[in-house]
């Protein structure tokens, strides 16, 4: 199968968080779990904001590419995403990128963690920051592992967001409220930290999540 859907949706959500300047340069990556434990992926050293459906390749669950240009290999984070996959079998796509203010929480390794927006705490709950770990090693995954099998999001520090969802469109959608998130709350701290709701109201609406 050619999964043609799903490589027009990795192109077309590449090119926004290009677009909103998550990503600069060739930073980033997405994946899709595909049938039969493949997971569709973004490639090393291209533009988020320029990738073409055939620049896609195709890996297992231990990262052997299955399908794919013979010039391009997969993204160095691929290891993070599988990780995921592997931790979580109800994750079906996964973000990961650099947007500004999440990731300079993340590099100040602040937690957005603070009961103050209804609506995060009802769809996302707390996002904790990671340990540090290399970027592009197994020392990543490793860190990021414990936190992402009970957060949907996931702050990595001195590096940027990772989110995951049932499917790409989800986790996309919560790397939008995690950075809207986080410029929020960078913009409280200039009005002198806002009023956090009481723990009963903020009990009340976690028991949604």
């Amino acid at each position: 199968m050619t999964y043609e859907r799903e490589r027009a949706l990795i192109c077309e959500l590449g090119r926004r968080m290009w677009t909103r300047g998550w990503v600069a340069a060739n930073d980033g990556n997405l994946s899709i779990r595909l049938p039969g434990g493949r997971i569709l992926v973004t490639p090393a050293g291209v533009s988020k904001g320029f990738l073409s459906p055939g620049m896609l390749l195709v890996t297992d669950l231990e990262g052997r590419v299955l399908e794919g240009a013979e010039d391009l290999r997969p993204s160095s984070e691929t290891p993070l995403h599988l990780m995921c996959y592997r931790a979580r079998p109800d994750v079906g796509g996964v973000c990961h990128a650099h947007p500004p203010a999440a990731t300079a929480f993340a590099c100040a390794r602040l937690p957005l963690d603070r009961p103050v927006l209804g609506e995060v705490l009802m769809t996302l709950g707390e996002v904790p920051v990671a340990p540090y770990g290399q970027s592009g090693t197994e020392e990543l995954p490793r860190a990021v592992e414990p936190l992402v099998r009970t957060h949907d999001a996931v702050l990595l520090s001195n590096h940027g967001a990772l989110t995951v969802g049932p499917g790409l469109e989800q986790a996309y959608w919560r790397l939008e409220t995690v950075e809207h998130t986080a410029e929020i709350l960078w913009r409280l701290r200039a009005l002198g930290g806002g009023v956090e709701l009481t723990p009963e109201q903020a009990a009340a609406l976690r028991g949604g999540k």
